[in-house]
């Protein structure tokens, strides 16, 4: 993207469409250059096409608020190509989807809030956001209906009745105007809320049915009042309020003035979003495979690979292999994982090599990996599989030094009702009291006390998608309570450089490289 000194740059959020589409348009025609942040490659390349008539200055960043990652990386993009923007317009959002996030928050709130929160953040700890800039939440009179939620309910899945949930994320963003005003008095940087009435819009089909019945405004309409409190002499210096498109000042209720509750949800937001970014684990990510090949995968899995033993690999007592020996007895007593079945499995060993997995393994690891350990883990309801705390070090496997990290793929869905929790580690000061270690591998189970363990958090992820960890991270498997069993495959990598024990006791005892 290039520019001159003198331009002036804005970011919309959910710029593809809608009021946001006709903002972008208005701020081109008045020869701002527009950053247009959405999840939509294609929605984006048809807004692009649509504006091009208008203005050449408009480009497209990718931005899935509903992942934090994803929000980090967009936040990156703007820093790398070393933009500071004028104008933050925090725009998208979701109206009657149900669902959760990829870091496990309600789909609707953790959209239209939490993501943009983390923006926000992101942009002005970097200093990305110029002196004298303004930054504007597309929020709506329906804050001025919600309830307070309790906050537990913010990290599961979207109730029948979502509407609630809607409120309350655009009460959030009231609030987080009311948190960030006084903050940026001395930076010059303004924030305010606006309502943008009730546009003719995509967002519900009410919307969208509105001009056809005489109600409501147009788009463009609601763009000028958007973009008049964006860039208009009259609103310099102006901040921590909530207006209307026309410009006259909303009274909000007693719950959107509580300054309490506000900071309190600015206090955990932050809390959230950082737990979340934790360096001991990384994603979620998709695999490239499409959700039906996924499920053929997960068919054949549970069909033709658990019920049979591995076809290579001896279990050689003669030889030492008290390890393989003892984790084959586990193995055929549980009946729940198998280790090592990376070679003789073509449906495991092809996602051992999916080419999402490896490009996010290289940026991690570098060029050269070598998959050293695979192990499929099948949790059966009403069961647990390593009920202690633990983390996924092998200080009696592996030979030599180097990056190694941990790859946790979920075949089926993985939530908070059949999962695995792990402790931030931020929440850990100093060293835990080590309970036992695991007479193989080496790994440490530990002795968390109660506070500890309440402040842990589940991973989340749909079928086909997967996590980095390395061996900071302490966990431990949930009992699963859902209604089905939940398949999962963890794999080993490392640098091209390790070298496993010699009497290491696997099936295979194998390096695999890529």
């Amino acid at each position: 993207m290039s520019r001159t000194s003198e331009e002036k740059i804005a970011l919309i959020t959910g710029g593809n469409s809608g009021i946001g589409l006709m903002t972008a348009k208005t701020l081109a025609e008045k020869g701002w250059s527009v950053i247009i942040a959405c999840r939509s490659r294609l929605k984006a390349q048809n807004a692009l096409n649509y504006l091009s008539a208008t203005s050449q200055k408009v480009y497209f960043f990718p931005l899935d608020l509903a992942s934090l990652d994803s929000v980090s990386q967009c936040v990156k993009l703007v820093e790398n190509q070393q933009i500071v923007l004028n104008l933050l317009i925090n725009n998208g959002g979701i109206f009657s989807q149900k669902g959760i996030t990829k870091d496990g928050f309600e789909l609707i709130w953790g959209t239209n809030y939490l993501g943009h929160f983390w923006l926000t953040y992101l942009l002005l700890e970097k200093s990305l956001i110029s002196s004298k800039g303004r930054i504007l939440m597309i929020a709506s009179d329906l804050a001025l209906q919600a309830k307070p939620l309790d906050w537990s309910s913010l990290r599961r899945e979207t109730p029948f009745n979502f509407l609630p949930f809607y409120n309350f994320s655009k009460l959030s963003l009231l609030w987080l105007t009311q948190e960030l005003s006084p903050n940026l008095r001395k930076t010059g940087i303004t924030v305010n809320s606006i309502h943008p009435g009730f546009v003719q819009s995509n967002i519900t089909l009410g919307h969208r049915l509105s001009k056809y019945l005489g109600l409501g405004i147009s788009g463009e309409k609601s763009a000028q009042g958007i973009v008049d409190l964006a860039t208009g002499t009259r609103w310099e210096g102006i901040t921590g309020k909530f207006w209307n498109y026309q410009g006259k000042e909303m009274l909000c209720s007693p719950l959107a003035n509580d300054s309490a509750l506000s900071k309190e949800l600015w206090d955990k937001s932050l809390d959230w979003c950082k737990t979340s970014q934790d360096q001991d684990i990384h994603g979620p990510y998709p695999l490239s495979l499409s959700p039906e090949a996924i499920s053929k995968a997960t068919e054949v899995i549970l069909q033709e690979v658990l019920p049979f033993k591995p076809s290579r690999g001896k279990v050689s007592l003669s030889k030492g292999r008290l390890g393989s020996f003892f984790l084959r007895l586990v193995e055929n007593s549980q009946g729940q994982f198998h280790m090592e079945r990376h070679l003789d499995s073509e449906v495991v060993r092809s996602l051992c090599a999916d080419p999402n997995l490896l490009e996010k393994l290289r940026e991690y690891l570098g060029p050269d990996l070598v998959l050293w350990r695979s192990e499929l883990w099948l949790n059966n309801v009403s069961q647990r599989l390593i009920p202690l705390w633990h983390r996924d070090c092998y200080p009696k496997l592996i030979s030599t030094g180097g990056k190694t990290v941990h790859v946790y793929i979920a075949l089926t869905e993985v939530n908070p009702d059949n999962g695995f929790e792990y402790i931030p580690g931020e929440k850990i000061i100093g060293d835990l009291p080590v309970k036992m270690r695991d007479p193989f591998s080496g790994n440490p189970f530990f002795e968390l006390s109660p506070q500890l363990e309440a402040q842990a958090l589940p991973v989340v992820l749909r079928p086909g998608e997967f996590i980095l960890f390395t061996d900071g991270l302490i966990h431990r498997s949930l009992v699963n309570r859902s209604d089905r069993p939940r398949l999962a495959l963890t794999l080993r990598f490392g640098q091209k450089d390790l070298k496993l024990v010699s009497n290491y006791s696997s099936h295979q005892a194998q390096l695999v490289y890529f």
